[in-house]
């Protein structure tokens, strides 16, 4: 009943203040390349916002007939992870953006993404795994194209990417450091799409563009905290019009922590830093945009994206079900079976290894403390009996 209450908690908080994330296992913004085993469903949600007070370029003292204006962006989403088969999982990604600046205030609902993803292929005796994945974006929102976020068209978008990942213990890789390396393309597909309207005035985009995403993503996980780094951005193939509030590239540094009170839930903290895209470079037309005709002057300093913004968000697993109540000697059974199993990958694993003498006297170690494991439950099963 409490996992019940508190995913209704998640979902309730998710749609209401989340950020984009892409769900399966990863980081804030980077994938992993393995996948969930089959059956296996997740909630992923995360709240993040950015404020700011304009400012003058160029001046030190405000004119008398200058109003400041506190510009703030909440943005939002949840993932839902679902796998299909042990190599293959799904994330539908419903997105929502509350205060786009714009006179609706809301996009409710936002676009939604889908996120289809193969992977968890193993080599390099399982300290290395790859993945591919394939992306859309659907454009179910009212607005787009706003300003302080990542480019959104407001058309079908699409792309794909690929996942490399490293793991220190490549028998528990989520208890052991890991890297992750993501690559990949997206298309905003919008040439003749209508992405500035507002005044009266419409104006359609004259080509597609596009972009390379990256993000790379490390993790040192303990017992009860994941410390993380991550590092993600874009660099656009083929630039967006001069009416686009984001045709800058970017790239966000972010350091986040994940506390794992139980196996079921975890809590994510984060900052995402502007390091790329302060710098308005390619000569974006600041003059069509409604948010400046709103200024007497308009020599506003605004950023190009939001120069910082905080995450918080929690992480939910709904499937498997918690087991039936067994009994004493069905859990020992399942457990030495499971130790067994796990004594033979490293039998065939380490058999392999260039300093056999060394691998065999840990491997006997190991062995006679299964062996003593072994004669522990037998008396426990003949107890039982």
């Amino acid at each position: 009943m409490k996992k019940i209450s508190l995913m209704v908690l998640v979902v309730f908080f998710g749609t209401l203040f989340s950020q984009p994330r892409i769900g399966s296992f990863g980081l804030l913004h980077t994938q992993s390349a393995r996948t969930f085993d089959q059956g296996r469903l997740e909630i992923h949600s995360n709240m993040n916002f950015f404020t700011r007070v304009t400012k003058l370029v160029g001046t030190s003292i405000d004119p008398a007939n200058f109003r400041a204006n506190n510009w703030w962006l909440v943005a939002g989403n949840m993932a839902i992870t679902y796998g299909v088969l042990d190599n293959f999982d799904i994330t539908l990604i419903p997105r929502i953006y509350q205060d786009t600046h714009y006179s609706n205030e809301y996009n409710l609902p936002d676009d939604i993404m889908l996120n289809f993803k193969i992977g968890s292929f193993a080599f390099a005796r399982r300290h290395m795994y790859g993945a591919g994945m394939l992306r859309f974006r659907l454009p179910t929102g009212e607005a787009h194209n706003y300003p302080f976020a990542e480019y959104a068209s407001g058309a079908f978008e699409y792309g794909f990417a690929g996942a490399l990942s490293y793991y220190w213990d490549p028998y528990l890789p989520e208890r052991s450091f890991n890297a992750h390396l993501n690559l990949g393309w997206w298309n905003h597909n919008e040439a003749g799409n209508v992405v500035y309207s507002a005044r009266n005035r419409e104006l359609a985009a004259t080509k597609n563009s596009s972009e390379f995403q990256y993000a790379v993503g490390l993790s040192y996980p303990t017992p009860m905290f994941d410390f993380r780094l991550e590092a993600n951005g874009i660099a656009y193939i083929e630039q967006p019009d001069v009416f686009v509030y984001s045709r800058e590239n970017w790239m966000y540094l972010t350091p986040s922590i994940r506390y794992k009170p139980t196996s079921w839930l975890s809590v994510d903290l984060g900052v995402d830093v502007l390091l790329i895209g302060k710098e308005d470079e390619t000569n974006t037309d600041r003059t069509t945009p409604d948010w400046v005709i709103n200024f007497s002057n308009p020599d506003v300093s605004l950023p190009n994206y939001a120069t910082w913004k905080v995450q918080l968000g929690l992480n939910l697993t709904i499937l498997p079900l918690a087991a039936s109540p067994r009994s004493a000697a069905e859990i020992e059974r399942s457990e030495f079976q499971r130790r067994v199993d796990f004594f033979q990958r490293i039998v065939e694993d380490r058999a392999r290894a260039e300093d056999v003498q060394a691998e065999l006297q840990k491997l006997i170690k190991e062995r006679e403390e299964a062996e003593r494991e072994l004669e522990q439950l037998k008396r426990i099963l003949e107890e039982e009996g």
